[in-house]
């Protein structure tokens, strides 16, 4: 009976101009008006609104039988201010098997009651911020990282204990009860204590884990939302990726970039003393991972110069040493990671954003937008990329001409969800299979490489102030659509996107590499 159901009563509120924090969606074969991609620190995150939950009320009006526009309508007519009455995904679900009439739950004029259990926000501990897993550097003590492990009764997971003072994980920032997520870019949720004590030995003096403590383990579990190492700070880290900015000289940035024999990527050589490279904090050897942010893995060394050479006068270069370089493989993250924390996310006091009523025509729209497109023969019209330890998958190639293209599918686009399910925290074998299985019909939001990681950092929401429609549009001439995959796929024959980032990151090699091993190096003075 409606009597035994327990609804929650949220109350939104909002300032003008932003959204409630979260999708409202209709979506086939599940009953219902769902609430999807809750955006963390919105007003409906703050509510406890979770991911598949159900409107059954807006205000005091009943909804679950009316059309998804209307319902959209009256959330929007709400203004900065809307209550809804939710039922969670297992019980509607056992209410609709059940022939229960939901229009009795709730009152003509429901009053806010508290939600049961709220999480707030933490960060290592210390509420009122983003919850944060961290990652830890421990480096062996006299035999020892200073710490034991446990496991609590009824709880999955290993746990930190018996911290020694100013032992290895007491200086690396370990707390005691933080939950093991990751050792050295592993996962190991799902092992038992000796394995792990087994991995651990084997690992040498060395050891980096991902970690995450009670507070913010309760929180990510409330979402549901899966813990990786893209989420953490890179901060406290002992070794730190470098940033060059550089403006070019008369005689160029003064320095050679070079692909060596039987090692893989591009090196920073013979740098010329008062150089722009020198004055950038440029080092002989450092590796480079990244030209104005964007990762030049794959690229060969023609390509490159000529990326760099087509930056002008000034060019902005991620580097690392072989130390720092060492240090983010074995955490399994790319130092990508840094730039994103530290570059991309440093505030603007100098520039004051204009208002959205203020943009210009050519100014960035800062959200998602959906794109609806059909699968033609040839698949359905770009490639899938990733980058391995950094979170969002992104668009590698659009198809020139294709629907992908036409539903206004752009390169670097950040994939946020696949037919209205949030994908932000998958794999990319569990990517790739959602798009697979998507039939004929696929439906993507995506957003601006660049405006994902500002609101990522700012931690504003990235809903559009609209609720979309969630109905996928057929796009005509599907015969038009071509189905790209990476080198790695052609040659595998896959049907899809790209190949998994770790097998990706290991196996792809520049033509100057393969040069290289034949005996000669490509060697370009900048």
């Amino acid at each position: 009976m409606a009597a035994d159901l327990q609804p929650r009563v949220c109350k939104l509120s909002k300032k003008a101009g932003e959204s409630f924090g979260f999708f409202l969606r209709i979506e086939k074969d599940i009953e219902g008006h769902l609430i999807r991609s809750v955006v963390t620190g919105g007003p409906a995150d703050k509510v406890g609104l979770r991911d598949g939950d159900r409107v059954v009320r807006v205000d005091t009006v009943f909804v679950d039988s009316e059309e998804h526009q209307k319902v959209v309508e009256l959330i929007k007519r709400s203004g900065n201010s809307v209550t809804l009455l939710i039922l969670d995904d297992i019980s509607y679900t056992q209410a609709k098997k059940q022939s229960i009439n939901l229009s009795e739950l709730g009152g003509p004029s429901p009053s806010p009651s508290p939600i049961p259990n709220p999480v707030e926000p933490v960060m290592n501990g210390v509420s009122g911020q983003t919850p944060q897993p961290k990652l830890c550097h421990l480096v062996k003590q006299a035999s020892s990282f200073g710490f034991s492990l446990k496991t609590i009764e009824g709880v999955s997971g290993l746990f930190m204990t018996e911290i020694t003072p100013d032992g290895a994980a007491a200086i690396a920032g370990v707390q005691p009860n933080d939950r093991i997520i990751e050792l050295n870019g592993e996962n190991v949720e799902n092992i038992n204590h000796q394995q792990m004590v087994s991995k651990i030995k084997v690992s040498g003096n060395s050891i980096v884990l991902l970690l995450i403590d009670e507070a913010s383990d309760k929180y990510f579990k409330s979402k549901m939302t899966k813990v990786v190492a893209a989420m953490a700070s890179v901060k406290g880290l002992p070794h730190k990726p470098r940033i060059a900015q550089l403006s070019k000289g008369p005689q160029g940035y003064g320095f050679y970039l070079r692909v060596e024999q039987g090692r893989e990527g591009h090196y920073i050589r013979e740098i010329d003393p008062k150089s722009p490279g020198e004055k950038s904090g440029l080092l002989d050897g450092d590796l480079l991972v990244a030209v104005n942010g964007n990762v030049i893995d794959g690229l060969d060394h023609e390509a490159l110069v000529d990326k760099i050479r087509n930056c002008g006068n000034q060019t902005t270069l991620l580097v690392v040493d072989s130390p720092t370089n060492e240090l983010y493989k074995q955490a399994g993250i790319s130092p990508i990671c840094y730039w994103q924390e530290v570059y991309e996310s440093r505030p603007s006091v100098e520039i004051e954003e204009p208002r959205e009523s203020q943009r210009s025509a050519d100014s960035p729209q800062h959200g998602p937008k959906t794109c609806h497109f059909t699968k033609g023969p040839d698949g359905y019209g770009f490639t899938l990329n990733a980058i391995k330890g950094v979170q969002g998958q992104f668009i590698q190639q659009v198809v020139k001409g294709s629907t992908a293209e036409e539903a206004g599918l752009k390169e670097n686009d950040i994939v946020m969800e696949v037919n209205g399910i949030n994908v932000e925290a998958d794999t990319h074998e569990e990517l790739v299979e959602k798009i697979k299985s998507s039939g004929v019909k696929l439906s993507l939001l995506v957003i601006g490489k660049e405006d994902y990681h500002h609101f990522k950092a700012t931690n504003t929401p990235t809903s559009p102030t609209e609720i979309p429609e969630p109905t996928p549009q057929a796009v005509s001439n599907p015969e038009s659509i071509k189905e790209e995959s990476t080198p790695e796929e052609q040659v595998a024959q896959e049907a899809v996107a790209a190949s998994p980032p770790q097998e990706r990151r290991e196996q792809v090699k520049s033509s100057s590499s393969s040069s290289a091993d034949e005996g000669t190096d490509d060697d370009t003075q900048l």
